[in-house]
């Protein structure tokens, strides 16, 4: 008997100890949770930190520059008011350039755009179809020119703005102020001609899609191009200057 109620202790004193190290093992695991977990907040924290720094150190570096530009028209000296409507006159330039409504200049890409050979006898409606550069195909070159990073375009001589649009009339287009331009279409493209080139060369981008229709296109890179200024009137009717109260 005496036997037994020893090993009934044992066996109590086992489960015991068993629970007290399980337990214990429990309490390490999640401290060491909340540890890891205090880790990655005081990243986030340090990270976030570092990115506000930044964008304080950006802000007063704009500050003072505006500060050194303010100081660069104040007073009453003639060379000071000589500046400024230099300074006037050019931003002025840059944004007419930016705009459409003055002749710009600069290095860029001359793009040849005509339909495909059409065999009338063999080809059929969808063939021919597939041939023919559309206005929406026009619409899609003109867009994929200015994610290759291009400054101003014309299509032949009629600049294209932010407004321009474009509708098929037979082998023609009509452009929003009723001017049109025939085939072959020719795209002016002023920006970097070798960086526009390859983007609008790469894999998978709209020019290889029509050259695979067989659209004939041939790419020009030029040193100078001069794009004319819009000849349409453009006025702003319903849209005003937003200031920030």
């Amino acid at each position: 008997m005496k036997k037994l109620k020893g090993k009934f202790f044992i066996l109590i004193a086992s489960v015991f100890t068993g629970f007290l190290i399980i337990n214990t093992m429990d309490m390490n695991n999640t401290s060491e949770n909340i540890a890891s977990l205090n880790a990655v907040d005081y990243k986030k924290a340090v990270e976030a930190r570092n990115k506000l720094y930044k964008e304080i150190e950006d802000i007063q570096n704009q500050n003072i520059e505006y500060e050194h530009k303010i100081n660069e028209y104040k007073g009453t000296d003639p060379e000071k008011k000589k500046k400024l409507i230099e300074n006037m006159k050019s931003q002025l330039i840059d944004y007419g350039g930016l705009s459409g409504i003055s002749d710009v200049k600069g290095p860029g890409l001359i793009i040849k755009i005509q339909d495909a050979d059409i065999d009338k006898l063999l080809d059929t409606n969808f063939q021919i179809n597939m041939k023919l550069f559309h206005e929406d195909d026009l619409a899609r070159t003109i867009n994929e020119i200015r994610h290759a990073g291009a400054q101003a375009i014309s299509i032949n001589e009629h600049r294209v703005l932010p407004k321009t649009a474009i509708k098929c009339n037979w082998a023609s287009i009509v452009f929003d102020d009723d001017s049109t331009a025939g085939a072959p279409f020719h795209i002016y493209a002023i920006g970097n001609p070798e960086e526009m080139k390859a983007y609008l060369l790469s894999d998978n981008s709209f020019i290889q899609n029509l050259l695979i229709r067989g659209i004939k296109v041939e790419i020009e890179e030029k040193e100078e191009l001069i794009i004319p200024s819009t000849k349409q009137f453009v006025e702003a009717n319903y849209m005003e200057r937003y200031e920030v109260k």
